[in-house]
């Protein structure tokens, strides 16, 4: 028999350039092709093992039946003629029961099964022949399975499950349980063994919603829709092209039974340490850490509402969830003088609907949406900036997915994932008066009032406006035969962005002991300089730019279950990306080759002892953030106020630029994409032994090394340098400007080298999920184009630690639960620093920073100055070291009056120990006025939550 398997887009702002159109048909006619094929991301595990007589020789044809909680139907298996069987289809969860029944042998239930989403249970059956002095009943045999040990894949990396996830001190968000695991770094947008954080992959129910060119996820979502987080971090299957750690997130899918989750979370003021500075700020306070104005108060109130349950018994059924998040965090300023709290509120909104229908035993759909919204005010929160000119953001998106499984025969089935992303971003004035001009007071530190000053200093608006589209299509089929289980398929996606920039008012003043008014003759001696802003059309007005990738991607493996012990797993993929610039302007093509070769050994021969290997190579083929690079910037025409004649003179597009009369940025930035380009790629090599040391219970070590290759780079081509490094002397094309090749050079790389010792798994009441990393992270690129390239006199002066090189970590997610419904969980996590690096901002000849030793060190300060022509001064700088306990204890109070379903409250400490130590060190130097070896970032100081969920 065979098993049955279980789990209106914006208006577009441009239109999909011709050629992309073309192309996107093409790749769409592949997808119809009869190629094999596997889903990009998975949403089942697996259940494995062989069938075995009283003598230890395996058993052909012998019928399994497999069930369990998160089964709609029970899924029925044959061994093959090596005794070997295999559920293929499995939903992630506990409690699964595997029935064998064969004439002449005691009836056998193995019990108490666990399958982890991505990964595969090893359960042998051992038969034993029925005498008449037995029971004729079933013979029950309860038997703990351990599914960590995973005899399929090389894989590394670890599965969270809801519940482990519930009993976790960590915040309600599905972005913070990837650095969990071991080689993830921290933070909601974690890098991965030496990578950057833009090259994670983040899948939902199987389908790649990674944000189109940050690497983040589309659209956030509810915390307890979640069923599973897989968190892979190497020994990638061929399905999987990421150079960064890969998030799986499989969501809850209702079923016959009604379900319901209700959680409140209350944080009041109260309930939060105070500090007389700001804990990111402190520069902002004016040193006033002793004021007696009213302390700044953090607070966040949220609830989460989640139900499900049958449309239809036995074919379709639903899965709703809500969520909206409060909060306020107030940040103490000191503004001339008076200490003030400005409040930042934040409010966030999250739903989602999942529909799965099975009309056949083949047969299997669903359909997903998920939409979230997220607000926040006064984001710049500068004591430079007056309330009127704070900043807000809005931001939301949505994604839509599709599955389908269809079962062909217990050796054939077939997969269709598919959707779509949306995402939108408006970063700009939270007075929402577009006609309003900025001014900053050059005598007062800037001061901005009017408006908000530019975005960033790369970024010379003052908004902006973002929208961002992936379009999925991922058609899969797995073939089984013998002891092969083969899998192949094609990968398609559309990725594009648009990108608004504009300064309100279309102008900003830069003034001098007061605001300028250029129609007042008595406010002339405030007026400097005024800066009109042009779209790249010569209009004065915003700049609007897009960006568009096409990809294909296409793999084939084979996993070759040699024997019992030896498993072998060979894969090759092919990726493909075609970029376009603005108004569809064809950039380049990027071809990746992929080859995957992993091994499994079963070194004791009992399940317990298992051995990996793994090569493997994945290519990065492009995102919209690389398809914008040469994209023209907002152009700005600067002025400067001309007193004997009482007005600033027009600057603009043709007027001639001299004397400094007027002065002209952005626009076309000088920048170019080369003819051809190397993708950037990342080579793995892996060794692995994990250990059963006690059942339920594994402790394993990894060591890994990753070579990251052709990193993109900015290289100036025109400006001719002195030996120093700090004047240009000359220009190769005789016009005096810098000129950028954009391309992937072998010089710009980064590598890895480390090792992982870890536990995890169930003993008693404990679940543990601990880790020790021990890594090296070098590299002559910190993140793409960071000033690699534009100055080849101090290039060799960039390789070195990079800057996410944590040389130790040490963190651990441990929980305990007692047999009368209370437990309890504790997270800790010790990071030593990350390193620095001395510089020194100059403006001329180009706005750059100046480096004058190697990555990762800097000269002494003596007195405030360093000695730059002493090489013997020159010292490692890092960071300080970070050490952080968060604690958690909830309890069942529904036991107390013997009610059936959940009533838990939940206490959650973070920063149990109120460390508000300095976290990062300004590492900027300026020979007078110098802020260099000052705190620049403190950790958040203890907070608590109240958490009431009422659950079945």
């Amino acid at each position: 028999m065979t098993s049955t398997p279980s789990s209106e887009l914006a208006p577009m702002t441009t239109s999909l350039p011709l050629r992309g159109r073309a192309l996107l048909l093409a790749l769409l006619a592949l997808a119809v092709l009869p190629l094999p094929a596997l889903a990009a991301g998975e949403n089942y595990g697996r259940l494995s093992g062989y069938v075995y007589d009283p003598t230890g020789t395996p058993l052909s044809e012998v019928p399994l039946t497999l069930s369990g909680p998160a089964l709609q139907q029970p899924q029925e298996r044959s061994s093959g003629e090596d005794g070997r069987y295999e559920f293929p289809l499995v939903p992630p969860g506990e409690g699964y029961t595997l029935e064998v029944k064969v004439e002449g042998f005691t009836p056998i239930k193995l019990t108490n099964i666990s399958v982890r989403l991505g990964q595969t249970t090893p359960v042998d059956v051992k038969l034993e022949v029925f005498t008449e002095t037995q029971a004729v009943a079933t013979y029950e045999i309860t038997e703990r399975v351990n599914p960590i040990i995973n005899p399929d894949s090389a894989e590394t990396g670890a599965v969270v499950t809801a519940e482990k996830a519930a009993s976790t001190p960590v915040y309600n968000q599905v972005q913070t349980i990837a650095q969990l695991v071991a080689g993830v770094g921290p933070g909601n947008s974690p890098s991965l063994r030496g990578g950057l954080s833009r090259w994670g992959k983040f899948y939902v129910d199987g389908m790649d919603t990674t944000d189109v060119s940050d690497g983040s996820i589309t659209a956030t979502m509810n915390y307890y829709a979640v069923e599973n987080f897989e968190v892979i971090t190497g020994g990638l299957d061929a399905q999987y092209n990421a150079l960064g750690v890969v998030q799986n997130i499989v969501t809850k899918t209702g079923s016959n039974n009604w379900t319901y989750d209700a959680t409140l979370v209350l944080q009041p003021a109260w309930s939060a340490a105070k500090t007389q500075y700001a804990s990111n700020q402190p520069l902002n306070t004016g040193n006033l850490l002793n004021s007696t104005t009213r302390q700044a108060e953090t607070t966040f109130y949220a609830p989460l509402l989640a139900f499900g349950g049958p449309i239809v018994k036995d074919r379709l059924w639903f899965y709703a969830s809500g969520q909206w998040n409060f909060s306020m965090r107030e940040i103490p300023l000191t503004i001339k003088g008076q200490q003030e709290n400005r409040p930042r509120d934040t409010q966030t909104k999250l739903a989602r609907l999942k529909l799965t229908w099975q009309p056949t035993s083949r047969d299997r759909v669903s359909f997903a949406v998920n939409v979230d919204n997220n607000t926040i005010t006064n984001n710049i929160g500068s004591a430079t900036t007056s309330p009127e000119a704070e900043s807000r953001i809005d931001r939301g998106g949505y994604f839509l997915i599709g599955n389908y499984d269809h079962s062909f025969s217990d050796n054939v089935l077939f997969q269709l994932q598919t959707g779509a992303t949306y995402k939108h971003a408006y970063l700009g004035p939270q007075n929402d008066d577009m006609n309003a001009i900025s001014h900053a007071d050059e005598n007062d530190n800037f001061f901005t009032t009017g408006s908000s000053g530019s975005l960033s200093s790369s970024i010379a608006g003052n908004y902006s406006t973002e929208d961002k589209w992936r379009f999925q299509f991922d058609p899969t089929v797995l073939v089984k035969a013998g002891a092969h289980q083969m899998k192949g398929g094609v990968q398609l996606g559309y990725l594009m962005g648009t990108l608004n920039v504009g300064t309100t008012g279309n102008y900003r003043y830069t003034d001098k002991g007061g605001i300028c008014n250029p129609e007042d003759p008595s406010t002339f001696g405030y007026c400097n300089t005024r800066a009109a802003f042009y779209g790249s059309n010569d209009v004065l007005g915003s700049n609007t730019t897009s960006g568009a990738v096409a990809q294909l991607g296409a793999f084939v493996q084979d996993r070759w279950t040699v024997n019992r012990q030896l498993t072998l797993i060979a894969g090759l993929r092919a990726d493909v990306g075609r970029l376009y610039g603005d108004d569809g302007a064809f950039v380049t093509n990027l071809v990746g080759i992929g080859p995957r070769v992993s091994a499994t050994y079963d070194l004791t021969n009992d399940r317990k002892t298992l051995l990996k290997a793994h090569y493997g190579r994945s290519n990065e083929v492009g995102d919209v953030f690389i398809a914008q690079r040469a994209n023209p910037d907002i152009q700005r025409y600067t002025a400067t106020f001309n007193p004997a004649a009482g007005a600033f003179p027009d600057c603009g597009p043709g007027t001639p630029l001299a004397n400094n009369v007027c002065t002209r940025s952005g626009g076309a930035n000088g920048r170019s994409f080369a003819s051809t380009h190397t993708p950037t790629s990342v080579d793995e090599v892996s060794l692995g032994l994990h250990r059963e040391v006690s059942q339920g219970v594994v402790l394993g070590t990894d060591l890994t090394y990753r070579r990251y290759n052709n990193m993109w780079v900015d290289e100036e081509i025109n400006q001719i340098w002195d030996a120093t490094g700090t004047r240009v002397i000359g220009n190769v094309n005789g016009t005096a400007g810098e000129v950028f090749l954009i391309h992937n050079p072998d010089s710009a790389w980064r590598d890895y080298k480390g090792v992982d010792l870890w536990a995890q798994g169930k003993l008693g009441g404990w679940d543990l999920l601990a880790s020790y990393t021990l890594g090296f992270n070098n590299g002559t690129v910190a993140s793409y184009f960071d000033g690699y390239g534009s100055n080849p006199r101090t290039q060799y002066l960039f390789e070195g630690p990079t800057p996410d090189d944590i040389r130790h970590t040490l963190k651990g997610a441990i929980n305990y639960a007692t047999s009368f419904g209370l437990d309890f969980g504790v997270r800790m996590r010790y990071l030593t620093g990350t390193p620095l690096w001395q510089y020194q901002s100059l403006t001329s000849p180009n706005a750059t920073n100046l480096y004058r030793s190697p990555r990762g060190t800097g000269y002494t300060v003596n007195r405030g100055l360093a000695n730059f022509n002493d090489p013997s001064t020159i010292s490692e700088l890092r960071n300080p070291d970070l050490f952080v306990i968060d604690a958690q204890a909830r309890y069942d109070v529904g036991r107390l009056f013997n009610i059936k379903n959940k009533f838990e409250i939940t206490a959650m400490v973070v920063n149990v120990l109120n460390n508000t130590s300095t976290t990062s060190i300004i590492d900027q130097y300026a020979a007078s006025n110098s802020n260099y070896g000052l705190s620049r970032g403190r950790n958040g100081g203890l907070q608590a939550e109240l958490l009431l969920r009422f659950r079945n």
